[in-house]
C-alpha cells in the first residue's frame, strides 16, 4: 500500500503510464479518472480487468527481522461508456479505489500495535459528460461506495488478539474538466469528494472477554488532479501528472465497543501527501502498445502515529506494458514494481514498539480488455 490505502492503478494502460491518464482520458476508464474524456468516444466501449499484487513488507521493528505474510490481492475493475450525441456522453463503473491490507501475524514485538489491518473497498459509478465546445469538455459522477475494514492488535499476550471487523456504505462525487486546444496539447483535471463511513460490527477477542456489537467512523480522502499531455507525433503521448490527497483530514477514529469499556480514540493524525506520475506511450501504426512510466508516492503518514498496518513511506513506482489495439478492441497487460525504505524513530506511547527500519518490494500486473460496439 501506498498513498495512504488509496488504490490509484484501475486501467492497464494508465497504470502502465504511471497512472499520468487524467488529460488523455480517450478510454471507458474515463469514468473513473476524468469523466470529461468521455466525449472523445465515437463509439460505446466497454472494459473490464483486473489488478493483482503481493505486497512485499519487511520490518525490523523489535529486533528479529519480521516480515508480513505473502499473499495475492486483487482489484477488478469495469466501465461502459458511450455518446448519447454530438455532446452529451454518459457511463457506468464497478472498481476499487482503496482497499488491500497486511498481515504480519500475533506474534510480532509490535503485536499491540497491529497484527493485521484490511479494507474492502468498492464503488459503483455513474457519470456524464458534456462538450462545451470543441476544445473543451465537462464532467461529473457520483459513487456508491461499499467499505469492509479489519483491524487487528495483540493484547501484549503472545497469540492474543483484539479484533474489529464492520462494514457501511457511503457516496463520493466528481468534476472533471478536459482541455485541449490544440491536436498536439491537452489539460486535464478532476476533483474528487471523500466519503465517509459509521462502520457497523463486531468486536472480538480471545481473551475471556465477551464480543460485542461495536461502531467505528471512517471515510476516504478528497483527491484533486490534474495532468499535461503532449503528442509530439503520430503515435505518441507523453503525460505528466500531480494528485493531491487530504489525508489531513484524517485526524482520529473512535471505536465504540462494549469490549473495550465504551470508546476509545484511535489516532492517526496524517498529512496530506502528493502523488508525482510521469507516463509515455507509443501505439505503432499495426498497433502495438508500448509504455512505460514512473510514479512516487509520498508518504502520509508521520512517524508520531506510525502503525506497520499501513505502514506508509516515499514510495517509488516503475511500470512497463505491453498491449495490441485492433479495429474493434484493445488489450493491455502492465507489470509495476514499487520499493520503498524507511526508518521510523519517532513513533510515541504503544506505537514506539513499532520504530524501526521498513523495507517494501511491491510487485503487481494489471490486465484490461477494452471491446468497441
Amino acid at each position: 500500500m501506498a498513498a495512504g490505502y488509496y488504490l490509484p492503478n484501475q486501467d492497464a494502460f494508465a497504470t502502465a503510464r504511471g497512472n499520468a491518464f487524467v488529460a488523455t482520458a480517450d478510454s471507458a476508464a474515463a469514468v473513473y479518472y476524468n469523466p470529461a474524456g468521455m466525449t472523445q468516444l465515437e463509439n460505446p466501449q466497454m472494459q473490464a480487468g483486473v489488478y493483482a499484487i503481493v505486497l512485499g513488507n519487511e520490518t525490523n521493528a523489535g529486533g528479529p527481522t519480521t516480515e508480513a505474510k505473502n499473499e495475492l490481492q486483487a482489484a477488478p475493475h469495469i466501465y461502459y461508456a458511450r455518446p448519447y450525441n454530438d455532446r452529451l456522453s454518459y457511463g457506468f463503473g464497478m472498481n476499487s479505489p482503496f482497499g488491500l491490507g497486511t498481515d504480519w501475524g500475533r506474534d510480532t514485538p509490535f503485536s499491540p500495535v497491529v497484527t493485521e489491518a484490511r479494507l474492502l473497498f468498492a464503488s459503483a459509478t455513474a457519470a456524464m459528460a458534456y462538450k462545451v465546445t470543441d476544445e473543451l469538455s465537462i464532467g461529473a459522477s457520483v459513487s456508491l461506495n461499499y467499505a469492509d475494514l479489519t483491524l487487528e492488535q495483540g493484547l501484549g499476550v503472545s497469540g492474543s488478539y483484539l479484533r474489529f471487523s464492520g462494514d457501511d456504505f457511503g457516496v463520493s462525487g466528481s468534476f472533471g474538466v478536459r482541455w485541449q486546444p490544440h491536436e498536439q496539447h491537452a489539460f486535464g483535471l478532476i476533483c474528487a469528494t471523500g466519503s465517509s463511513f459509521d462502520l457497523s460490527g463486531k468486536t472480538t477477542t480471545n481473551m475471556l472477554v465477551p464480543d460485542s456489537s461495536s461502531e467505528l467512523d471512517f471515510m476516504t480522502p478528497v483527491r484533486i488532479a490534474g495532468g499535461y499531455s503532449y503528442r509530439p507525433a503520430p503515435g505518441w503521448n507523453i503525460e505528466a501528472n500531480v494528485e493531491w490527497l487530504d489525508w489531513n483530514a484524517l485526524n482520529s477514529l473512535t471505536l465504540h465497543s462494549d469490549t473495550i469499556g465504551g470508546s476509545t480514540r484511535i489516532p492517526f493524525d496524517w498529512k496530506s501527501s502528493f502523488i508525482y506520475e510521469l507516463g509515455v506511450s507509443y501505439t505503432t501504426p499495426e498497433g502495438y502498445i508500448f509504455a512505460a512510466g514512473y510514479d512516487l508516492n509520498k508518504n502520509s503518514q508521520p512517524d508520531a502515529n506510525f502503525s506497520p498496518g499501513i505502514a506508509d513511506a516515499d514510495r517509488h513506482w516503475f511500470n512497463l506494458g505491453f498491449g495490441r489495439k485492433g479495429d474493434d478492441y484493445t488489450w493491455m497487460l502492465a507489470y509495476q514494481f514499487g520499493y520503498s525504505n524507511r526508518t521510523v524513530d519517532g513513533a510515541t506511547g504503544t506505537n514506539a514498539l513499532a520504530n524501526g527500519r521498513y523495507e517494501a518490494r511491491h510487485s503487481a500486473l494489471i490486465f484490461s480488455w477494452q471491446q468497441s460496439f
